[in-house]
Order: structure tokens, then C-alpha cells, then sequence
């Protein structure tokens, strides 16, 4: 269980997810690619780009 300060703002709870999500490293879920690009940002997520099918997809898939 991980300690409530550690969601205080929006981009700490995103990063730990990042972290807990790809600790193998980033691939994209869809396709399971694991050649990806950091892409660009969209407020406070990190937006990446799949090379193998050229869509963008950040941490919270919504």
C-alpha cells in the first residue's frame, strides 16, 4: 500500500503509475509494441507514440 501524501498532485500519482505500470520499460497496450516515443504532453501526462501503428497513448488510458 503506498502512503497517502504520495497522491497529493496529479503528476506524482501519474509517475508512480508509470512506474508500476512499465516497470520493464513503456510498450503500448493495444498492440503490445514496445517501440515507443516520448511524444508530447497533455497537461500533466506524458504522451507517447507507438511506432508500430502511429497512435498516441499516455499512462491513464481512458
Amino acid at each position: 500500500m503506498f502512503p497517502i501524501k504520495t497522491f497529493v498532485s496529479e503528476r506524482r500519482a501519474t509517475n508512480l503509475l508509470a512506474q508500476v505500470r512499465w516497470r520493464n520499460g513503456v510498450s503500448y497496450p493495444r498492440c503490445r509494441a514496445e517501440s515507443v516515443i516520448r511524444y508530447d504532453s497533455y497537461r500533466v501526462f506524458q504522451r507517447y507514440l507507438c511506432k508500430n501503428c502511429d497512435r498516441t497513448f499516455k499512462v491513464a488510458l481512458s
